[in-house]
């Protein structure tokens, strides 16, 4: 898993490259969060477009990059879930819990 960090007008872009797994997820969690916390009261986008997987392990990274994000007076949506993870979010029921969006232009038009 990789991923790469992009500013698109207002917006930061955090698109995810892989599978969101627990051996993944470890590799890239540290950096991640230390992008997430670079800034306060951004509106951050995690674009997983191409994502394919997402396990506790990624479940938890989101969840914990979320409060983060709370915590600094930021905001978090995420966009692009495939069916297969969008069938995950749904069946632990965090969609009530993210803003979630179909791709990244709905967020940014």
């Amino acid at each position: 898993m990789e991923y790469i960090v992009e500013r698109k007008d207002k917006y930061k872009v955090i698109k995810f490259i892989g599978n969101m797994d627990v051996h993944s997820v470890h590799k890239i969690e540290k950096s991640m969060m230390e992008e997430v916390k670079k800034e306060s009261k951004v509106n951050l986008v995690m674009d997983l477009t191409k994502v394919d997987f997402v396990s506790s392990a990624g479940l938890r990274v989101l969840v914990g990059t979320l409060k983060v994000c709370q915590e600094l007076g930021s905001t978090l949506t995420l966009c692009g879930l495939k069916p297969s993870v969008q069938k995950v979010f749904d069946i632990v029921d965090m969609n009530s819990m993210f803003q979630i969006k179909s791709n990244l232009d709905e967020i940014i038009n």
